[in-house]
């Protein structure tokens, strides 16, 4: 009875086994791509064809894995790798998902597999390794003294599925800016401003073509003025618009914010914008008082004719709100409250989206 009892386990096992793998592979596959990675494959695929196809989310998600797991398919039928040793078969499938995911930022200026060129044959040799010393091993492995999902051989299973998961996450691309842009030129595409305008909003990662991507939906909504330096500005910004080097879009085509910001108001923001990233409050100072009058006067130009004001000690080409001039007064107190080395950290907190905070500590 004894005996028959185990064969009848051996089966279930192995099959309690097998579910737990597919079911965390299916799960991370699908979240991985949908969620995370989406936008990213939407670069390459629209990079890589040409403009001439569209990554779709629920397409991409669920195609992408199925062919994955018939591949697992295929490796688990010709290693026959089992019990312990079971989640090992999805290796190949994991690995194809890092490479498939692993869009460089610099797609746009030429395809290239990087180091993938030494990885895959070096890490081809090694799976074969592994894949024979567990052959060898198996059929010496004791039988599990427990069955079932919650069996040890299905922990030790979904153990070795999440070192392999996370090894996805560490060689894919998790370039945070790159995500950040390529998300907000899908949005931007689909005429959602707003939406574009939260990605990343409370983040401190920034690069040129994001602070770009940013300006151009900030003065879509003739918001520019009020928001720019609620976000944070890299370093050596040297223009707000596409120049096809440091500061380029991938899914949108340049044109589209150069011809914007060089006509009308835009053209104006655009220029008294990049005066004060520069921080040439001299010529700001000279220009802004005929363009904008107290009334209408954005609330970043406020500041810097404040802190014109301040510095060069000239008197303001036009009044600005005492209630912002009080804020001002209130970031010198604060600056003098803390040691110059400490005293950027503690101020990010209240005046971290203040043109004061950028042309003190900002962009540098």
């Amino acid at each position: 009875m004894s005996f028959l009892s185990d064969v009848d386990q051996r089966p279930a096992n192995k099959c309690s086994t097998q579910v737990v793998c597919a079911v965390a592979f299916w799960i991370f596959s699908f979240t991985y791509l949908f969620f995370y990675q989406t936008d990213v494959l939407a670069a390459g695929q629209h990079v890589l064809s040409g403009g001439q196809t569209h990554y779709g989310r629920w397409v991409g998600a669920i195609l992408i894995t199925l062919t994955l797991h018939l591949v697992q398919m295929l490796v688990a039928q010709f290693t026959q790798l089992k019990n312990r040793a079971h989640a090992i078969t999805y290796f190949p499938s994991l690995l194809i998902l890092t490479i498939v995911t692993d869009v460089s930022p610099n797609i746009d200026l030429g395809f290239s597999f990087g180091g993938w060129w030494v990885a895959i044959p070096l890490l081809a040799l090694a799976y074969a390794a592994v894949v024979w010393m567990l052959r060898q091993i198996q059929p010496f492995e004791p039988e599990p003294l427990s069955t079932g999902l919650l069996s040890r051989t299905s922990w030790i299973n979904l153990l070795t599925m999440v070192v392999m998961f996370v090894a996805v996450g560490t060689f894919s691309n998790h370039d945070e800016a790159f995500h950040y842009r390529m998300k907000m030129e899908r949005l931007m595409q689909q005429g959602k401003y707003d939406a574009a305008l939260m990605v990343g909003k409370s983040s401190l990662v920034a690069d040129p073509s994001l602070t770009m991507l940013r300006a151009y939906a900030m003065q879509r909504k003739q918001v520019m003025g009020d928001r720019f330096f609620h976000y944070a500005i890299p370093k050596q910004m040297a223009t707000m618009k596409p120049d096809g080097r440091s500061t380029r879009t991938i899914l949108l085509p340049d044109s589209i914010i150069t011809t914007f910001a060089s006509k009308g108001w835009a053209r104006i923001d655009y220029k008294m914008m990049q005066i004060l990233l520069d921080r040439d409050l001299d010529t700001f100072a000279a220009i802004v008082g005929k363009v904008y009058s107290d009334s209408i006067m954005p609330r970043h130009y406020a500041e810097a004719l404040i802190q014109y004001h301040y510095y060069s000690g000239k008197p303001m080409p036009t009044s600005v709100d005492k209630v912002i001039e009080t804020d001002f007064h209130d970031f010198r107190k604060m600056e003098k409250e803390y040691p110059k080395g400490v005293a950027a950290n503690f101020l990010r907190r209240t005046f971290g989206n203040t043109y004061w905070y950028y042309y003190k500590y900002g962009g540098k």
